[in-house]
């Protein structure tokens, strides 16, 4: 009975936030200058392709700061080397409806963003919490069919099953560089 309040809190809080001003802006990729990306700490093979990524965007003069959910009772079992990553653990940085509310998450949401990068591939309170949060100019996620996310996210990129972390990153540079700069 606990959980349906807290789920209920939970889409309350979202719905609020939907209403948010904030600037949408579409830049070629060129031009962003500012990456967020929020994603979870499924495996080290995931973190891998994530610090690829933001070490590819940071050659290019861009700042990518990474957000991290730490799902209940895992470990880090990898070294976290990406000096802008806050990690949220489930067990200390959520109030005791399930909203994130730790420092790490007020560093992240604080910062301004061209571009927000939603990875978990899936609806998620976490990830639209974040995302809402953040006034950045462009939201972007991946989404199946049945899903849609367009009340949060700005660019959904669509596809079949699971989320292919690689495959999306490529997406989302291959759309945002034809936009005419």
């Amino acid at each position: 009975m606990l959980d349906i309040v807290k789920d209920f809190r939970r889409k309350q809080v979202l719905r609020e936030m939907k209403n948010a001003p904030r600037e949408k802006k579409i830049d070629n990729i060129d031009e962003v200058k500012t990456i967020g990306v929020i994603c979870s700490l499924d495996s080290e093979q995931h973190w891998n392709i994530l610090y690829h990524f933001a070490k590819v965007m940071e050659s290019q003069g861009k700042k990518v700061s990474i957000m991290a959910l730490l799902p209940k009772d895992q470990e880090i079992g990898f070294v976290i080397t990406h000096q802008a990553t806050y990690i949220c653990r489930s067990k200390t940085d959520f109030n005791f409806w399930g909203i994130p509310s730790g420092e790490s998450i007020r560093e992240f949401v604080d910062k301004q963003y061209d571009l927000l990068i939603d990875t978990f591939g899936e609806e998620n309170f976490f990830s639209q919490y974040i995302a809402l949060r953040t006034t950045a100019s462009l939201k972007v996620a991946y989404a199946t069919p049945a899903e849609d996310p367009s009340e949060i996210f700005d660019l959904i990129i669509r596809g079949e099953g699971q989320l292919e972390l690689k495959d999306f990153f490529n997406h989302v540079i291959e759309y945002l560089g034809m936009i005419k700069k």
